[in-house]
C-alpha cells in the first residue's frame, strides 16, 4: 500500500549520528526475485528462513488496475541459498494480517479475506517433515492491519482497525476511522485463559504503524490517520515502548524522518538496537544503549517492504511495493543487508 501525505506534523529533533562512530558499515545487495510479488502479507521467520503468507495484489495494468485480489499463498526463501520454496496455502486467502514465531510455531493473526475480516488464527509448523497450517483458535475481536508479536510463550497483538476500510470499490486502501489501540495478549500455552486487554498504547488513534520486540518489550514506529479520503493524512513519527514485565508505555525519540508517500518505515531488531529503513531508501540503527539515530548505507533502490527481519547475521526484505510504475505494483525485489567493520 502506497499513501501520498501532504501533513508530517512537527518534526521532534532526535539525535543522529555518523555510521562510522558505531564501527559497522552495513552493506545492501539484491537477491533471488520473490515468485508472487505481493503486499500486505504475514511475514516472519521459522527454521532459518523467511516465511510470507498472503497478502495483495492487484489484477490489470499500470493506468489500468482493475480490483484488489487476495493471496493464499506461502513462500519460503533461504538468505543461504538464496532460493524461494513454496509451501501450503493459508486456509483461506489473507491479506492485512501480521505474524510472529513462538516456539517454533508461526502464529498468524486478524486480516481481511477480500470479503470479512479474518477472526481465526492460524498457526504454521513442521510435522513429519511438511509445513502444515492449523487453526490455533478465535480471535474475540475484528482486527485489519494489526501488528503481532511474540514475547515469551505470549501472542501480543497491536492496534489495527475494525473493519477494511477501501476508498473505492476497487480496494484502493485505505481509511482509518475504526482505528484502535488495543493491546491484546495471547499465553499460547495456556490459550484457556483467553485474552487479556492491556494498556493501551499512548497518542492518538492511528493504524499502518509498525512494531518489533527486542525480546522484552513490545516497540511501535509511526503511523498514520485519515477518517476520510477527503481529509489530509497526518503521519505520526513517536516510536513507543511498552515495557512487558512493568506493564507500562513509554514514549521515546521520534524518528527522525518520515516517507514522502506517509508509510511507516519497517524496523528490524538485529541484537543490540533496530534497523529502521524508510521506503525513501533512508536507513538508520537505533543505538538502544545511547538511545541515538544512526545513519546507516541506504537501500539500492527505493522500496515500500512490509517487513524486514534478522536472520543469523543478514537483515531481510522481500517483496512489497516499488515505485518504477507508481502504486498498485508489487515488486519482486529481495533486499540483503549485512553488517562489515568499518
Amino acid at each position: 500500500m502506497k499513501i501520498r501525505s501532504r501533513c508530517f506534523g512537527v518534526l521532534i529533533m532526535s539525535t543522529v549520528v555518523n555510521a562510522a562512530l558505531a564501527g559497522e558499515k552495513l552493506q545492501w545487495t539484491m537477491s533471488t526475485p520473490a515468485p508472487e510479488p505481493r503486499s500486505d502479507y504475514a511475514a516472519a521467520v521459522l527454521d532459518g528462513r523467511l516465511i510470507i503468507a498472503g497478502g495483495t495484489f492487484w489484477t490489470g495494468s499500470k493506468g489500468n488496475w482493475l480490483q484488489k485480489q487476495f493471496s493464499s499463498s506461502t513462500d519460503a526463501f533461504d538468505p543461504k541459498t538464496q532460493m524461494w520454496e513454496k509451501l501450503a496455502d493459508l486456509p483461506v486467502p489473507l491479506g492485512l494480517s501480521s505474524a510472529t514465531v513462538i516456539d517454533g510455531k508461526m502464529f498468524v493473526a486478524g486480516g481481511f479475506t477480500g470479503t470479512a475480516v479474518n477472526r481465526q488464527v492460524f498457526v504454521l509448523e513442521k510435522r513429519h517433515g511438511k509445513y502444515a497450517w492449523t487453526v490455533f483458535g478465535e480471535f474475540p475481536f475484528d482486527r485489519v492491519y494489526p501488528r503481532a508479536l511474540g514475547v515469551g510463550s505470549s501472542l501480543y497483538l497491536v492496534g489495527g482497525t475494525t473493519k477494511f476500510e477501501p476508498r473505492d470499490p476497487t480496494g484502493t486502501c485505505c481509511t482509518s476511522k475504526t482505528a484502535t489501540r488495543t493491546l491484546l495478549a495471547l499465553d499460547t500455552k495456556h490459550p484457556e485463559h483467553g485474552w487479556r486487554e492491556l494498556a493501551p498504547f499512548p497518542g492518538p488513534d492511528r493504524f499502518y504503524f509498525n512494531a518489533e520486540t527486542d525480546g522484552h518489550s513490545v516497540w511501535m514506529f509511526g503511523g498514520i490517520y485519515q477518517a476520510d479520503p477527503k481529509d489530509t493524512i497526518v503521519a505520526f513519527k513517536d516510536v513507543d515502548r511498552y515495557d512487558v514485565e512493568q506493564g507500562k508505555w513509554k514514549q521515546l525519540q521520534d524518528l527522525p524522518d518520515v516517507s514522502k508517500e506517509g508509510n511507516s518505515p519497517s524496523p528490524v531488531f538485529v541484537g543490540d538496537g533496530f534497523v529502521i529503513v524508510n521506503d525513501s531508501q533512508k536507513v538508520w540503527k537505533l543505538d538502544l544503549s545511547g538511545r541515538n539515530y544512526i545513519d546507516l548505507s541506504p537501500l539500492p533502490e527505493a522500496a515500500q517492504v512490509d517487513r524486514y527481519v534478522w536472520i543469523g547475521k543478514t537483515i531481510v526484505g522481500a517483496t512489497g511495493e516499488n515505485f518504477i510504475q507508481g502504486p498498485r505494483r508489487r515488486s519482486d525485489w529481495v533486499f540483503l543487508g549485512t553488517f562489515h567493520a568499518d
